[in-house]
Order: structure tokens, then C-alpha cells, then sequence
């Protein structure tokens, strides 16, 4: 079986059972009120702490309490089987899918669609319908993790697809949290202006290629630009979609489950106990704060393929970095390569920092000006990918996907007074607790902060000093 014949989360599932990729099969019976997400932050899922093992496979919970619905954790836990899924290497990953964005494979719209085999749009009850995760106690009510939604533009027409995180607060209804700078969430911005809801799709159990596509963001996906031609020009051909049954909005044709409603203009306190209470455990380790006020989702109807499988992330961890930083390292290749110097040879943006805090970047150098040329793709980079906080900029020599090698290059090719570019007061992450203004004065807001560049490589004309041991292994 070839990459190129994964169209949708099964063929993905037997895609890597092919490989060899171990998949476990859980059938203690589970519940989806903590005890699973428990379970998996424990098994493996990269959450820092001194009692987890190494990163697990990925798991089915076949047994979930008071669901007939299996719940697929994991999926993307390994670098390795999000590149072979991809059809690409482990450690080019974000360089080869930078040659991807582009909009040469459209979604193609079809009839009768899969996810559409059954219909619920009468008597809708999230809870009991879908095996939906609390995943704390403290939290503020069962959260969709991985939620494809889908939209378009109520003004133009152009369309988009994002992962956000939704917390259901009624049987039907759901808060959706739009982090500022994404697109969907100026699409709503324009229908709320004209007091009329948003049509959306909220897609779940995909195509990986589908999930990673989303990731994008701009300037490398400007607004318009729609995601699914990029998981189209990782399969070759355009990603199947079909019209909602509901609402006139757009749905991945094989999705496990979709989710139709309104984001309407209304909004709501995330977690309905607490104003100032939880949301979930975030992508960059830290339990979140739930927002004051979020728009809400009513929703029309849930479709779902027969023996629909629910596919959800617990995060932080492997998963999700390999969501987020995937896609952000191909932007920075791509904005890098295309703007600044060829000479930049490959990026990686680890789960240090949530795969969007932090980036690794490689290059060579051929001549003096080369290292001026470095150091203005490091200040780039922060153009390239709004979110980024940290750059370490390293040589050829320096293995970027290893941590160790890269604070060795800190420690024995950096020097605080000469090598170290500090920009204040740029726009940042809110979810990242240290930029707000209480952290620092230099924040003026949250999710404002201090970026910086940290120029780890060696200086052109110094690299006979810099020569490593080099020993003849065999």
C-alpha cells in the first residue's frame, strides 16, 4: 500500500498497519469523563513529566462507557508515521511540503457522500451521541479537539479550514474559541457585523494529510487560500467534499462524523461554572484559562459514517506539537528559502515549543556576508510565522532535531553580548502564559512578547576553530 492511496482515516489506519506501525487495542471499558485522557497522558503521549514512559503508539479505546463509538488517540504521536503517511522523509518533512503550497488540487464536490450514511437532526444530544473527553476535572465541560471547521467567507465566497477548540455547553450547543488571526475567525467577524450566523462543518476522524494541511496559516496561506489544496497536493488529486444536509456549508466527504450548525452572534462564557475557571490542558503544557466570552455554535445536525470511529488528541504532547510545528516549519523553509537566502538547508520546530514557539533552522555558509544573511532569516522567520517566540540558528554540522546537540551549540557557539537579536512588543501566542504584561512591562497586552534570535552558528571566517571531533566509526 503507497501513501498516495490514503484518502481518509481508515485507509490511514491501514496504511500504517502495513508499515508495521504498532496500533493498540484497548478493550478495558473506559470513560470518556477523565479516565481515558488519563490514560493516554500517561501510556504516551508526550506530556513532560518525571513518570511518563517514551512516546506510545496510538491507541483505540474499543470499550468507552456509555458509547457505541470507538475513541483513536495518537494517530500522529510519531514524527516518523506523519512523514510516511505524507509520503515524505522524517527529517524533510517541512521542506518538502513547502513545494505543496499552491492551488493546483481544488476540493472536488461530490453527492452522496460516506460521512452522510446516518443522520441525526432531530433530538440532538452531544453528549450522549458522541464519545466526546473531559479531560480533567477542573475542566470546563467535554472539549472536540480535533474539529476540522469548515467555512466560507460570507462576503466573497472563498473558504477555509481550521482546527479549533469547541467545549460543549448544552445538548446542542458548543463554544468555539477563535485564536486571533485566523481566518475563520474573520469570517465570522464579517457575518457578526451583518447580525447573521456563520454556516460551518466541524469534521471529524480525517485523511492525516487533511489535519496537517490546516495547520497553515499566513502569510505562506493568505487569506482565501483554501488549506485542502495542500492536503490535495500531498495525495495528488482534490480532497472529496460534499453540502452539509442542514445549512448549505461544506463538509469533508470522508469524515468519520460531521458536525453541522451556526456560529452565531452571541456569545458565551467558556466554562459555564466559573467565569474566571479552566479550559483544557493547552498545547504548550500549562492548564488554560477559559476565555470570559466565546461565540457559540448551535447546532443542525451530526452525520457519521457506519461504525464511525471518534478520533480526538490529548495534549499536550507528540500529537499535537507534530500538528502544529509540521506545518510551520514548511512556511518558514518556504518564506526563508523564497526571500532571504538559499543557503538555508532545513527547519525544525520541536514540542518544546508546542511546534510554534520555537524554531530550529540550518544553514550553510559560503562566504563572509553569509553570516549577516543568517541572522536576517532568524529576524525573518518572526514575519514568516506570526506565532514564532525563539530562534536558533545553527550550522550544517549541528544535528537540528536533537536537542543536545543544539544546547551544545549554545553553550560553545554563542555568546550573550554579540549573538543575540531582541525585538519587543511583537504580536505572539496569548496561550503562552508569560506574554502578557504582568510577565513583563515590555508586553503591552496578552499575547504580546519579546522575540529573539539566538545566532548559533559559527562566524565564516572562524570555522578552523571550529573544527569537531571526528572519529572514524564503523
Amino acid at each position: 500500500m503507497r501513501s498516495d492511496e490514503v484518502y481518509d482515516l481508515r485507509t490511514a489506519l491501514s496504511f500504517l498497519n502495513h508499515k508495521g506501525h504498532a496500533i493498540e487495542v484497548m478493550d478495558k471499558e473506559m470513560d470518556t469523563c477523565c479516565e481515558i485522557p488519563n490514560h493516554y497522558a500517561y501510556y504516551g503521549s508526550g506530556i513532560p513529566n518525571k513518570h511518563q514512559p517514551a512516546y506510545g503508539h496510538p491507541v483505540i479505546y474499543n470499550r468507552v462507557k456509555g458509547h457505541s463509538m470507538p475513541v483513536l488517540i495518537g494517530l500522529l504521536n510519531s514524527r516518523e508515521a506523519c512523514a510516511e503517511l505524507l509520503g515524505v522523509g522524517p527529517h524533510s518533512i517541512g521542506r518538502e511540503l513547502a513545494g505543496m503550497i499552491h492551488d493546483r488540487y481544488e476540493p472536488e464536490l461530490i453527492d452522496s457522500p460516506p460521512s452522510q450514511e446516518n443522520i441525526i437532526n432531530q433530538n440532538i444530544n452531544l453528549y450522549q451521541q458522541l464519545p466526546v473527553l473531559t479531560y480533567t476535572p477542573e475542566s470546563a465541560g467535554p472539549y472536540i479537539t480535533t474539529g476540522l471547521v469548515y467555512a466560507q467567507d460570507p462576503e466573497t465566497g472563498e473558504e477555509d479550514v481550521t482546527i479549533h477548540r469547541l467545549c460543549i455547553q448544552s445538548e446542542d450547543t458548543m463554544s468555539i474559541y477563535f485564536v486571533p488571526g485566523r481566518h475563520i475567525g474573520h469570517f465570522y467577524e464579517k457575518a457578526k457585523k451583518r447580525n447573521k450566523p456563520l454556516p460551518v462543518t466541524i469534521n471529524i476522524g480525517l485523511d492525516p494529510a487533511i489535519y496537517i494541511a490546516a495547520g497553515f496559516s499566513y502569510p505562506a496561506c493568505p487569506l482565501g487560500f483554501n488549506e485542502l489544496n495542500i492536503a490535495g497536493a500531498i495525495r495528488k488529486k482534490g480532497v472529496k467534499v460534499a453540502r452539509a444536509v442542514s445549512n448549505g456549508a461544506k463538509c469533508i466527504a470522508f469524515s468519520e462524523i460531521v458536525i453541522e450548525g451556526f456560529v452565531l452572534p452571541e456569545e458565551v462564557q467558556e466554562n459555564p461554572r466559573k467565569h474566571d475557571g479552566d479550559s483544557l490542558p493547552e498545547f504548550l503544557g500549562y492548564i488554560g484559562a477559559a476565555q470570559s466570552k466565546l461565540p457559540l455554535v448551535k447546532v443542525t445536525a451530526i452525520t457519521y459514517r457506519s461504525r464511525p470511529i471518534y478520533q480526538t488528541i490529548v495534549g499536550p504532547g507528540a500529537e499535537m506539537s507534530n500538528l502544529c510545528g509540521i506545518p510551520t516549519e514548511a512556511s518558514l523553509y518556504k518564506s526563508i528559502k523564497e526571500s532571504i537566502t538559499g543557503n538555508i538547508l532545513n527547519c525544525y520546530c520541536s514540542a518544546s515549543g508546542g511546534g510554534k514557539l520555537l524554531a530550529h533552522l540550518q544553514f550553510s555558509k559560503y562566504e563572509p556576508r553569509d553570516d549577516a544573511k543568517t541572522r536576517q532569516a532568524g529576524v525573518a522567520a518572526f514575519t514568516a510565522f506570526h506565532e514564532l517566540k525563539n530562534v536558533f540558528l545553527l550550522d550544517d554540522d549541528v544535528d537540528i532535531f536533537d536537542e543536545r546537540e543544539v544546547l551544545w551549540a549554545l553553550s560553545t557557539r554563542f555568546q550573550g553580548n554579540h549573538s543575540i537579536i531582541s525585538i519587543p512588543n511583537l504580536d505572539g501566542h496569548p496561550l503562552d502564559p508569560s506574554q502578557r504584561p504582568e510577565f513583563s512591562s515590555y508586553n503591552t497586552e496578552i499575547g504580546s512578547t519579546y522575540k529573539t534570535v539566538f545566532d548559533c552558528t559559527v562566524p565564516y571566517r572562524m570555522k578552523e576553530h571550529f573544527r569537531r571531533a571526528d572519529y572514524a566509526f564503523k
